[in-house]
């Protein structure tokens, strides 16, 4: 009844498990990458012209680790055991034809990573807090540095130790770390904002201390299902 500070239940709520479905779907990082938004967020690639690699069990600063020998690696390789450190030599060469866009180094590897470019720690990298790739240039120009070399320093644990199935486990002295992804990627920056739009409002419309039926969850659910409508067909 209008005026009775009652919420209407609006169709979307009829709906609203198949909505978010819809949407868990739609930025889903392991289902449907071939058609959802999530695989829109990497454009043209490249891969970096050259890889090495040293291997230490000791934590070494800087300018001693890169005095060491570097061996050739690839994407595919294993590194470790637990709680050793792992240095990669990284040299890239950015295509100039994109101009214009923004260049990522995408870097997919198990452990903690850490981005050292001209001698200066400047981002981590970790697949467990979804941070996978570092911003080379937000909009390549023709004066920009097209050829570059960076080090990423990796230390063979993960963010909570190195518990062998669980965090809480003892730590397991044979693990091996692997290299799954490093190459280079076009960032499509207006994909990257959706994505945050849609997990934010799926956060609005699901979190536990907002009422199911509450003002704040009813305005993120029609959000929801306006944005699937309208990335329906582009």
């Amino acid at each position: 009844m209008a005026g009775s500070g009652a919420l209407v239940n609006p169709p979307v709520l009829k709906h609203r498990r198949t909505t978010l479905e819809r949407v868990d779907k739609f930025i889903s990082d392991t289902y449907f990458l071939d058609c959802n938004l999530r695989g829109r967020l990497f454009g043209d690639t490249c891969p970096l012209t050259s890889l090495s690699c040293f291997e230490t069990p000791q934590r070494i600063p800087y300018n001693e680790a890169i005095r060491q020998e570097f061996r050739p690696v690839k994407v595919g390789d294993s590194f470790g055991s637990t709680w050793h450190t792992c240095w990669f030599k990284v040299e890239l060469k950015i295509p100039r034809e994109w101009a214009g866009k923004e260049v990522h180094l995408l870097w997919e590897s198990e452990g903690e990573g850490m981005v050292w470019r001209d001698a200066q720690p400047v981002q981590g990298l970790t697949q467990e807090g979804e941070k996978t790739s570092y911003i080379l240039t937000e909009n390549l120009k023709e004066t920009d540095p097209h050829s570059l070399s960076l080090y990423v320093e990796v230390a063979c644990n993960g963010l909570f130790g190195a518990g062998k199935g669980s965090m809480i486990a003892p730590p397991d002295p044979d693990k091996r770390f692997s290299l799954r992804k490093a190459e280079l990627v076009v960032f499509n920056r207006e994909v990257h904002e959706l994505l945050v739009d849609f997990e934010i409002l799926r956060d609005m419309a699901t979190v536990k201390f907002i009422a199911r039926v509450s003002s704040i969850s009813v305005s993120a659910m029609h959000w929801l299902r306006f944005l699937l409508l309208s990335n329906a067909v582009s």
